[in-house]
């Protein structure tokens, strides 16, 4: 008799327990960066996790992997397989998932009017199709790339001179007629030093976090393209939430695009400052040289970004550009 209640029993909670509503789980979200952790190009994704984490949404990102752990060229790879749940990662570093990331850096339309007109939208279309990655936000407006160099450079003319580039400034260099020298980040300050390379391209944050402030003599003004870092998530990951956590999610980014404006007018003035007390100065050609060397880098960007995606180019560019 003990055994027929018991298993009655049993059978009741069982019962009870499938017709219960379900009780979402705390989750904990693994982040990659593609930069080391410390730093000026730190602090967007810093303020991310601490925006999220504080929403109590049952929900926590941890920052998991850097650099040291997964190359930064291998990190799209890693939120595609859910080796990490997000990335924090530039569009040149995974190109070869997402050729239109390529684009991202030519966006000059600021990210919160890109919400309203559709283009995160497509951005995030793409990334799903193409890598199974939700699109959640973009940061570094406003912040462009320099040409920094050793020697003063008298026109925006590189013939005979030897840059360090990447496939993200390749196109811009080879069009200013420089021999592009493709090496990782930790090599230029022996690269510039021994005299291998006679310049570099490079936000204007961030050449005194990996000490290149003593081998640099002159900065290129104006700057060209814009400094971008997108946030990827596992659309795996993505599903995997409760539509409450998901805007959380979304709602913290939006909140970080909005807390960078005002961190980067901060960090471009104290970068500035830096350079200036390293003794770097600023090289200024005329008005239609600088206008033309803009032109120049555009154009070689977007020719790569059409023949790459010849079905979405052109409505990215009609989105983002102008």
């Amino acid at each position: 008799m003990m055994h027929r209640r018991s298993l009655l029993l049993a059978a009741a909670l069982a019962a009870l327990a499938a017709a219960a509503p379900a009780v979402a789980q705390d989750k904990t979200l693994r982040v990659g960066t593609f930069l080391a952790p410390q730093g000026v190009w730190h602090g967007p994704i810093a303020h991310l996790i601490e925006t999220v984490n504080a929403k109590d949404v049952g929900l926590t990102l941890e920052l998991v992997a850097d650099p040291s752990s997964v190359s930064p060229f291998q990190l799209g790879n890693a939120v595609q397989s859910g080796v990490v749940d997000m990335a924090y990662i530039s569009g040149s570093f995974y190109t070869t998932l997402v050729p239109e990331a390529d684009a991202n850096k030519l966006f000059n339309i600021p990210v919160q009017e890109l919400r309203e007109n559709g283009a995160m939208e497509l951005m995030d279309q793409i990334h799903r199709e193409r890598m199974g990655a939700v699109f959640l936000g973009k940061l570094g407006d406003g912040i462009q790339y320099h040409l920094y160099t050793a020697k003063p450079l008298e026109a925006p003319d590189l013939t005979g001179w030897n840059m360090r580039g990447t496939p993200l400034y390749r196109p811009f260099l080879t069009a200013l007629g420089a021999n592009v020298v493709q090496m990782q980040g930790s090599e230029v300050y022996p690269a510039m030093e021994g005299g291998v390379i006679d310049g570099y391209p490079w936000p204007l944050w961030g050449i005194g976090d990996i000490g290149l402030l003593e081998v640099t003599k002159y900065r290129v003004e104006p700057g060209f393209y814009n400094a971008e870092i997108s946030v990827l998530v596992n659309e795996n990951t993505w599903s995997g939430l409760t539509e409450e956590q998901q805007a959380a999610l979304t709602e913290a980014m939006i909140e970080t695009e909005a807390w960078f404006i005002d961190y980067r007018n901060e960090v471009d003035a104290a970068q500035r400052a830096l350079q200036d007390e390293a003794g770097i100065e600023a090289i200024t050609f005329s008005a239609e040289e600088n206008a033309r060397m803009i032109e120049t880098a555009d154009a070689a960007a977007w020719a790569v970004v059409m023949e790459n995606s010849p079905q979405y180019g052109e409505r990215i560019k009609e989105l983002t550009y102008r």
